[in-house]
């Protein structure tokens, strides 16, 4: 008890010590606003990505991808095709680790913009499995380019339903697998 009694003591005078120091007024640190780019992402950049994307996938599906055709030391920005092709390699590689299949969604062909016929042809295959959003920019923007905001989308997209499809969910904690 008396050592309670000590303890209840040497934390109030403290509060008190801590008190006695501050000076009433809120302590303000200045936050720099972020700035989004909507510069292209260059060829340099969406590989150096891609890298990082085939490292997961060698670490956390067991799962080895070659690189793609992006070069590692261009400055030129990577065209809607380019990632398209390269997300359509990842999905190839990935398929064979899903423990689920994806049901087909709907797919608006006419909405879908793209270069060529083999890139429209990878995208909608993209589309109908859930890895890329139907009225997504990779989907639908008529620009060749992609800004670092909707290239980040089109991967954040690609890699949650990538994580859907690769892993058991829990019964426990999914509500649409209790039956």
């Amino acid at each position: 008890m008396k050592t309670l009694t000590c303890l209840v003591v040497t934390v109030l005078g403290c509060l008190a010590i801590c008190q006695a120091q501050d000076d009433g007024k809120p302590k303000r640190t200045p936050h720099a606003k972020p700035v989004v780019s909507t510069a292209p992402v260059t060829q340099a950049e969406a590989e150096a990505t891609f890298a990082r994307i085939r490292g997961l996938f060698k670490t956390v599906l067991h799962v080895s991808v070659s690189s793609g055709g992006i070069s590692k030391s261009s400055g030129s920005a990577v065209t809607k095709a380019q990632v398209v092709a390269e997300l359509s390699r990842l999905y190839r590689a990935a398929e064979p680790s899903f423990t689920m299949t994806p049901r087909k969604a709907s797919v608006d062909t006419a909405r879908v913009v793209a270069e060529n016929p083999q890139t429209k042809s990878s995208l909608i295959t993209l589309i109908e499995v859930g890895f890329v959003g139907n009225f997504g920019p990779l989907a639908t923007m008529p620009k060749a380019t992609l800004s670092v905001s909707e290239f980040g989308d089109s991967l954040g997209f690609f890699l949650s339903r990538i994580s859907d499809c690769t892993h058991v969910p829990s019964t426990k904690w999914t509500p649409y697998l209790h039956n």
